[in-house]
């Protein structure tokens, strides 16, 4: 498995017609007012975090860190 993650390191975007959340989880605003973003835990589970767009969760990726130290291989050799 590539760097060693587990299904639950994992994280899954859903359809935004399956799910309806209120508030932006990077900036507050309204998801529904725009393109959302659904997130969750589970391929099939009720999602975790929603974002009005893929700007806000990319964003929210660069200011948390979540990216930090995770690379499936890398040497300095190649």
């Amino acid at each position: 498995m590539c760097g060693g993650s587990t299904d639950a390191d994992k994280t899954f975007v859903l359809p935004a017609a399956s799910v309806s959340m209120a508030d932006c989880t990077y900036c507050g605003c309204s998801v529904e007012a725009h393109d959302p973003v659904y997130i969750s835990e589970t391929p099939d589970g009720k999602p975790t975090t929603q974002f009005c767009n893929y700007g806000c969760l990319s964003a929210h990726i660069d200011e948390a860190g979540l990216t930090t130290g995770t690379a499936c291989e890398w040497a300095p050799t190649q």
